[in-house]
């Protein structure tokens, strides 16, 4: 477990009490009005949603990839040296993202040495810390992010999960038949994910030929689309015609996110402050380089929003990171930056039909202003815009640029007022991809 168990009986009322004061904020919660017919999280002896065969519909062979932490990862522990005693040196293949248990007081501090990263300015990657294997369990299905939580129960779990119980029994998809996963370290940018990349075009060519040669639906949420599009204009026109039915964007950075620049500066919760230790998050987060891959792109960053941090003493602007990252500590941060700020190259047409989905009229952060005496360790005051409340309605929509740019196809689909992650589980998603993977 990464801790010795005797710990967690401290903190037991803890638990108890973070579990219901969620509950009772309605932290994480369906909104009825977006939610499809299908019911997810079934409670114990409740009665199933009786579900449609599988010869109902003739579908799309379809491959999801999620988003920035939204695949399960499990931990193997050898180490040396530990940050306490309680904090247990060896151990089996354990449940290390997402685990609520782990984020405790105390108890975090054994979770932030062993999921954190290394960097090495010499080789110009990141690797686990000391002692510390990591794997990404379930490739290949959508369990691994479904929930991320293994506990399926547990308050913030649910991710794909609403979408994935919609394409199975409303419209009679099965996993691993014709309904694929493919969940990754998110903590890594592309540059290093070259096994998953190999891995990804297999699974991809498997959808295919297992389907009776039926081009695939490649969908992806999040960062997911980024590493979709990544490979894709890594891949030949004539493989791309062969295996590629359509690319599903749903909410994607392509453009980076301010969001990114405040989980590296003070810390990103996703408005869990209350309990999760934001700062112990922090430090993690400056040791993946996925989070410098998804900072706002100086090239491509609208010029009247280009100031993105506001101190008294100074303003950071998208072409300050080095200043900014020096600032706060973090230099590594700037040369994380160098390897992997620009990886998508200058955001050209991938030549596949895509379906270009994103929502606005969320307040979405844009400027960060910090007080000057307690930067950057305090939470900022935040200058809103549209968005999804994660990405700024600019880089969700920039796969529009497209349409100019290639003969393939490029879908316009907003969905105001959706946040970033519950887009997931609206039913006018859900109907419209209905339209794309059937056939």
């Amino acid at each position: 477990m990464g801790y010795k168990k005797s710990t967690i009986l401290v903190f037991s009322c803890y638990i108890a009490f973070i579990l219901l004061r969620a509950v009772g904020a309605n932290v994480v919660s369906f909104n009825k009005n977006e939610q499809s017919e299908v019911k997810v999280g079934y409670a114990k002896g409740e009665k199933l949603k009786t579900c449609v065969p599988p010869d109902n519909y003739k579908r799309k062979p379809l491959v999801m990839v999620p988003g920035v932490l939204g695949s399960q990862l499990e931990g193997k522990l050898d180490k040396q040296n530990v940050p306490y005693y309680f904090c247990e040196k060896k151990s089996d293949w354990y449940s290390l993202w997402l685990n609520l248990e782990q984020l405790l007081p105390l108890v975090v501090d054994c979770w932030v040495d062993n999921i954190k990263m290394v960097y090495n300015n010499a080789t110009r990657k990141v690797k686990d810390s000391p002692g510390v294997n990591t794997r990404v369990p379930h490739f290949g299905t959508t369990t691994a992010f479904d929930y991320l939580d293994q506990d399926k129960y547990a308050v913030g779990s649910a991710y794909f999960a609403p979408l994935v119980d919609y394409m199975t029994c409303n419209l009679g998809y099965r996993k691993t038949k014709d309904l694929f996963g493919a969940p990754y370290d998110w903590r890594i940018a592309p540059y290093q994910h070259g096994d998953f990349f190999k891995n990804l075009t297999s699974l991809i060519e498997k959808a295919y030929y297992s389907n009776n040669n039926q081009k695939v639906v490649i969908l992806g949420h999040s960062m997911g689309n980024m590493f979709i599009y990544y490979m894709l204009q890594r891949k030949s026109p004539a493989w791309k015609d062969k295996f590629v039915d359509s690319f599903v964007s749903i909410s994607s950075p392509y453009l980076g996110s301010v969001k990114a620049v405040k989980a590296l500066t003070s810390g990103e919760t996703e408005g869990h402050d209350w309990a999760l230790p934001v700062l112990k998050l922090r430090n993690v987060v400056r040791t993946a380089s996925a989070f410098a891959f998804m900072l706002p792109r100086p090239d491509l960053w609208p010029q009247n929003k280009k100031t993105i941090v506001v101190t008294l003493g100074k303003n950071y602007t998208v072409h300050d990171y080095k200043e900014l990252f020096e600032r706060i500590d973090c230099e590594w941060c700037w040369d994380m930056w160098k390897d992997n700020g620009m990886a998508l190259g200058s955001l050209s047409a991938p030549l596949v039909p895509v379906h270009c989905i994103y929502s606005s009229q969320t307040p979405t952060a844009e400027t960060l202003i910090y007080d000057e005496v307690i930067f950057p360790d305090d939470s900022p005051s935040l200058v809103d815009g549209s968005g999804d409340g994660t990405v700024n309605v600019w880089s969700g929509s920039a796969c529009l640029k497209w349409k100019d740019e290639q003969k393939e196809p490029v879908h316009k689909v907003e969905l105001p007022g959706n946040t970033h992650v519950q887009i997931l589980w609206n039913s006018t998603l859900h109907n419209y991809l209905k339209g794309v993977v059937l056939r």
